[in-house]
């Protein structure tokens, strides 16, 4: 596999990018350093016998290409009839190489041999265009697993539900790439306006020195020519005299091959290195005229819109000349061209070394999918597949606007966009089989986006971010209220985003303004990432206690409920750090399910908890309280700041997010009585220091804790059971995310997918929420809706060896609760 990492070879496309050439040794020595990467713990000695293994019978950068990835993508690939398909035993582990290598390429690679075609008729590319290239990369250029009972009951069916996708993050590397090289500048202005984030700085510093925006665009520009270069050398104008365009030494004569004008034509020597340089020379700009060459070969349409399949055509065609010649310098300058799209494709899918939600939200902050995604339909052909049956029912998720007037084009730009596609389909399908079309459905959810409190209030928590959700939520709200259709195209709620930048308390009191005006489903991303499982237990009890989550409706993610405990122990160390606040809190909460769902086997640990819970509290609040005082003032939190702390109502009127009912809501759930005499609550009292800056300082303490010091292993899975079971009662659904959970949850590969233990629990009699699929972000984790449920289906038939009939039930269920609990 030591290939794999072929396109992260930073060192030698640094060098191509000084004006210098790598050689087969640079080469095979870096991707053995770019493996021992993976884990230093293993002698060299190892990585070494896999690099003889991977270079056995490779002798050159060219037969990498011809030999090295066709033997990888034939390890994963098949061909039946004229389709590409994923191999069932190797789904999951395609879903990990394709973070590190484009699918278009891999197809391409896999397809050597196995397509005839002749270079010198146009009517021969043509026909492969037409014949293997659209079929296989018309929409999307990943392939997936043919799984005939997965396949029979999606037909039976009429396609899946994807019910968590984020509109944005969702186009995919080969798609983007196509429109990088188009508008090198219009990249230009995105990354650097990301480049000023400190995380997307982090992002490009981590991936590569090349990622200053200057640098990288040169390295775009230079992209294109390379790709003119390619067509100008496969296809030489007669008339033309351009020495420069051509390779030296370029053929060597295959007597096996038929002689073609390739051969015929003169060799003129010339300095690779000068050709290297004009290709670097980026002065010239195209300014907004740039059109992939190839495309000229299958249309005389200018605005030819499948450029994948374009892209594929001269990856075949090089791949072809590189094989017959054995042209080294072609292959240097295809070795080029192949690691500028390697650094792109590590700004837009997120690797398997990027771990964790903060390595995700980098590729959501970077904007390098911003001008792509302007236009929404082309990303709803992708998610439908090239044979357009992936999706039922969709849920788009979005960020709701400012204003009306915003929020109105930008709802209207994305339907129109879906409704384009279905039209499209329909004319298709209409031709072939009239009256049987049935469209797909969109609903849209509205996303509140969590943000960190980069501007403190002096006693206010997130006091911002509180005015910034009012004001979207009032805005939406009254939209959804005023007119007809908006309500039936924005059917729920949802709160996304970085988990460690705000909790659930914020969005709470913008949820209830929402269910005052009769929204009826909600969702809340929750219990993703954690620094201690039960921090995560908690974000998703708050996300229902606090935002009055009800029957039907669901949580995101859920992951710290089905992650074990110990498993996630070895991936964080036999030490964490936490912030002081956040373990008290987390052990307060534990103390309130173990006493509120009677949990009696954990009794015996509470007093364990409540000596813990008295020392952070002295630490944080200068004095001791009981327990259950903590607790409510804990619960507290659900109540709106601004109207809890105020002095009175005249004043909190003034207020821009002032409400009635949120001014009565903490009197009508018991937390305060008269509020004359709100000072002498002790549980107030703790909910105001708790917000006030002159205890945060403590509160944000980070202290070092052993994982088990007090909870240990099986006691924490007694509390993902009671939680679970809690949720099941209220009948609060999990969205269950495979590719992103993976990625982002503490897992090494999709065989400790935590899905598992929800299946092994409930099989076991314990009471497990209804749970639904979606795909998260389809571009960010190079996925679609198929792919996420053949993931789902190979991990619990190869990784846990469960019988097609039982996976297969699995799979059912989850559609079904798919179809019970989608937000109409």
């Amino acid at each position: 596999m030591i290939l794999k990492f072929l396109l992260t070879d930073t060192e030698s496309l640094a060098r191509y990018n000084h004006g210098k050439f790598v050689s087969f040794a640079d080469v095979k020595r870096r991707l053995f350093l770019k493996a021992r990467e993976q884990n230093r713990a293993v002698p060299d000695s190892h990585y070494l016998l896999a690099r003889e293994e991977t270079f056995r019978s490779i002798e050159s950068i060219g037969e990498i290409f011809t030999k090295g990835l066709k033997e990888l993508s034939e390890e994963y690939l098949e061909l039946l009839g004229k389709r590409v398909y994923v191999k069932n035993a190797k789904q999951t582990q395609w879903q990990e190489l394709i973070t590190y290598i484009p699918p278009l390429l891999l197809q391409c690679v896999f397809f050597q041999d196995k397509i005839a075609f002749d270079i010198n008729d146009n009517a021969s590319l043509i026909a492969v265009v037409k014949d293997y290239l659209l079929p296989n990369t018309k929409y999307t250029a990943i392939p997936n697993a043919r799984i005939p009972q997965l396949d029979y009951y999606i037909h039976q069916q009429q396609g899946l539900h994807d019910l968590h996708m984020h509109l944005n993050g969702a186009l995919e590397t080969d798609q983007v790439w196509q429109d990088y090289l188009f508008a090198p500048t219009s990249v230009y202005q995105d990354l650097k306006a990301g480049f000023k984030a400190p995380k997307v700085k982090e992002q490009l510093e981590q991936e590569s020195h090349l990622l200053e925006p200057e640098s990288y665009i040169s390295l775009l520009k230079a992209a294109q020519k390379l790709r003119n270069f390619f067509f100008e050398y496969l296809f030489p104008d007669p008339i033309r005299d351009d020495k420069e365009c051509t390779l030296d030494k370029v053929h060597t004569k295959d007597q096996t091959n038929t002689p073609s004008k390739h051969e015929d034509k003169e060799s003129i020597p010339i300095n690779k290195y000068s050709l290297l340089q004009k290709i670097l020379n980026n002065h010239s700009d195209y300014a907004g005229s740039y059109k992939h060459p190839f495309a000229s070969l299958i249309s005389l349409d200018t605005s030819y819109p499948y450029l994948m399949s374009v892209e594929a055509l001269m990856y075949l065609l090089l791949l072809d000349q590189i094989k017959k010649f054995k042209n080294e310098t072609l292959a240097g300058f295809f070795h080029f061209y192949l690691l500028i799209l390697g650094l792109t494709n590590r700004l837009l899918v997120q690797q398997t070394h990027q771990n964790g939600f903060d390595q995700f939200q980098k590729h959501t902050l970077n904007g390098l999918r911003e001008e792509s995604e302007r236009i929404y339909r082309r990303r709803y052909f992708q998610m439908h597949g090239n044979d357009s049956r992936h999706l039922h029912f969709l849920e788009g998720r979005f960020s709701p606007k400012k204003n009306e007037k915003d929020s109105i084009q930008f709802i209207d730009d994305i339907w129109n966009g879906w409704e384009k596609m279905c039209k499209h389909l329909k004319e298709i399908q209409e031709k072939e089989e009239p009256n049987i079309f049935k469209e797909p459905k969109l609903k849209l959810i509205a996303h509140f986006i969590k943000k960190e409190d980069k501007k403190p209030d002096s006693f206010i928590r997130h006091k911002e971010l509180r005015y910034d959700l009012w004001q979207r939520g009032k805005v939406l709200a009254l939209l959804l209220k005023h007119y007809v259709k908006y309500r039936e195209r924005v059917t729920a709620v949802d709160a996304a985003a970085n988990e460690f930048d705000a909790t659930p308390e914020v969005f709470a009191p913008v949820f209830r303004l929402m269910r005052r005006y009769n929204i009826r489903h909600f969702t809340y991303h929750a219990g993703e990432d954690f620094y201690h499982i039960p921090g995560g237990l908690r974000a998703i009890y708050e996300a229902i206690v606090f935002c009055d989550l009800r029957n039907g409706d669901r949580i995101g993610h859920a992951t710290a409920t089905g992650l074990p405990p110990l498993q996630w122990s070895q991936v964080v160390g036999n030490q964490i750090l936490l912030r002081q606040g956040e373990y008290l809190d987390d052990l307060i909460f534990a103390y309130h399910l173990i006493i509120a769902c009677k949990i009696e086997a954990l009794h015996s640990v509470v007093p364990f908890i409540t000596n813990k819970i008295h020392e952070l509290s002295f630490n944080i609040y200068k004095e001791y309280y009981p327990v259950t005082i903590l607790e409510n003032a804990w619960l507290m939190r659900q109540c709106c700041p601004i109207h809890t702390l105020g002095q009175s109502k005249e004043n909190t009127e003034l207020k821009r997010v002032f409400n009635d009912e949120e001014w009565v809501y903490p009197i009508k759930k018991g937390f305060i009585g008269d509020r004359k005499n709100v000072g002498q609550n002790t549980a107030w009292t703790i909910y105001e220091r708790y917000h006030d800056e002159k205890f945060r300082k403590d509160y944000n303490k980070i202290i070092e804790v052993l994982p088990f010091e007090i909870l240990k292993p099986e006691q924490i899975e007694m509390l993902q059971l009671a939680l679970l079971k809690e949720m099941n009662q209220r009948e609060i659904v999990i969205e269950t995310l495979p590719t992103s959970n993976v990625r982002i949850g503490f897992h090494k590969d999709f065989s400790t997918y935590h899905l598992y233990n929800w299946i092994k629990w409930r099989q076991e009699g314990k009471s497990i929420p209804p749970i639904v699929v979606g795909s998260d972000d389809t571009g960010i984790f190079a996925t679609n809706i198929y792919n996420e449920y053949a993931n789902i289906y190979c991990a619990l038939l190869n990784h846990h060896h469960m019988p097609h009939a039982q996976v297969m039930e699995v799979i059912k269920k989850l559609d079904e609760d798919s179809r019970i609990y989608r937000f109409e």
